[in-house]
């Protein structure tokens, strides 16, 4: 078995990455019937598959990040000797299953230091190894208990170097939804563009609603936060199994259905605690509106046959027809990783539901991109719903220009349009070089574009 790892999905995006705007959109979310329950269904393997070791890991082990490399998989996961957190590192382990893992002499390979802002622990990694260089996003935690996102470099995966920049995703400021802390969650790359779904906490560790948020690189150390839409994934309605707060996602892109699919914690309140939490499943277009499922969640707390009291902190990765996911988990006195696996997205159309109609709307992507000074954006306006029987229609159509800190740069369309193929060339000239958004809306569909001006 050859599995698709973190540095798989870069690889992936890199041949068969779609424009950032898929054509569904949000309307897709709106349209596709609610079927997830039978859809994704995990099977347990002979759990778990990593548990604790001794001095420092000697507490537990979680937070994995997994790449495919050599005929072997490498494995990045969080260890700590308490339940505080105070001293929590980074090891590594390699495996030829995925099932049965040798750890590192070396271990840890990667702990805090004195710095301030991760002088508590140094944990929660995510790997991506592209070409010969290993690079690492994970969380530190200060004396405060203010957790931000850092990044680290290793020739080897093994020896590892903080950037002197760190953090690079700092908690958001005052009254902001991220302003309690943030940590890292799923980081994806394709080719030109870091992408990383971050938990964020309004308050802190424990205190207030978690959420899911979007910041985008193109060096994987300066993030812009999408200030538009974060968090991008929020806690369900009152009654609803996620309702505490949603985190620890895992993100993945699926280039035959053109779809973003992540695997996330819900009630992510405070993930220590048995019996509160569970893993559910969501799908998007274009990385920022996501649909959850109604089975959700896919994966729960004291299973048949399982050996968790919870389930959290997702990793998951496609190969093929196959989804793989390590998990963290506890039961029995174990706090360890977990592997499971579930059948991909033949059935994945049920779960989408016929976005026939849905393709009728679409924001494409600008040509030429880059530009300088002018570029056309083409779009397609399509039947106002699928059970029109008399065909196409007109819908209110608004096409605005937005920088990268949200603001309104240039509104290009705001009427009523026709159905069909229409289009409209912006003229840069008098704006600085730089990446701008691109948002259409009409009627439910919206989607974005992103748009590099480079003078």
């Amino acid at each position: 078995m050859k599995n698709v790892s973190v540095t798989g999905q870069a690889r992936m995006h890199q041949q068969a990455y779609a424009p950032l705007c898929v054509f569904v959109g949000a309307l897709l979310a709106l349209l596709a019937p609610a079927r997830g329950a039978a859809q994704i269904t995990w099977t347990n393997d002979n759990n778990p598959v990593l548990s604790q070791g001794a001095g420092w890991e000697s507490r537990w082990v979680h937070f994995v990040s997994v790449i495919d490399q050599d005929s072997q998989y490498v494995m990045w996961y969080s260890g700590g000797d308490n339940t505080s957190g105070v001293n929590a590192s980074v090891g590594r382990a390699t495996s030829t299953d995925g099932k049965l893992w040798t750890k590192d002499t070396l271990n840890p390979v990667m702990g805090h230091d004195s710095s301030a802002w991760d002088g508590k622990a140094a944990w929660v990694p995510k790997v991506l190894k592209i070409g010969d260089a290993y690079t690492m996003w994970f969380t530190g935690a200060n004396s405060s208990d203010v957790w931000q996102i850092g990044r680290a470099t290793s020739s080897d995966g093994r020896v590892w170097v903080q950037d002197t920049t760190n953090p690079v995703i700092r908690v958001g400021a005052p009254g902001q939804w991220d302003a309690g802390l943030v940590h890292t969650s799923s980081v994806l790359f394709d080719g030109t563009t870091y992408r990383m779904w971050y938990t964020g906490m309004s308050q802190g560790y424990g205190i207030g609603s978690a959420g899911i948020g979007l910041a985008t690189s193109a060096d994987g150390i300066h993030w812009v936060k999408d200030s538009l839409d974060n968090p991008v994934l929020a806690a369900g309605p009152p009654g609803a199994w996620d309702q505490r707060g949603v985190g620890e996602c895992s993100v993945v892109y699926n280039s035959a259905i053109q779809q973003y699919l992540m695997f996330y914690v819900g009630n992510e309140l405070d993930y220590l605690l048995d019996h509160t939490t569970g893993i559910g499943y969501a799908w998007s277009a274009d990385g920022i509106h996501w649909t959850k499922s109604s089975g959700n969640p896919v994966l729960g707390n004291n299973l048949p046959g399982s050996w968790t009291t919870r389930a959290t902190s997702p990793f998951v990765f496609l190969r093929g027809s196959t989804f793989h996911m390590w998990y963290s988990g506890a039961g029995n006195g174990v706090e360890g990783v977990g592997y499971a696996t579930s059948p991909s997205v033949s059935t994945a159309v049920a779960e989408y539901g016929n976005a026939t109609a849905a393709r009728d709307f679409r924001l494409q992507q600008n040509y030429p991109n880059p530009f300088n000074p002018t570029t056309t954006i083409r779009y397609n306006v399509g039947v106002v719903a699928p059970s029109r029987a008399e065909g196409p229609a007109s819908s209110n159509v608004r096409l605005v220009v937005y920088d990268l800190l949200g603001r309104e740069v240039k509104v290009l369309v705001d009427q009523r349009e026709e159905a069909g193929t229409h289009e409209v060339t912006w003229d840069a000239r008098g704006y600085a070089s730089g990446v701008y958004l691109c948002r259409m809306n009409a009627g439910a569909y919206s989607a974005s574009q992103k748009m590099i001006l480079a003078k």
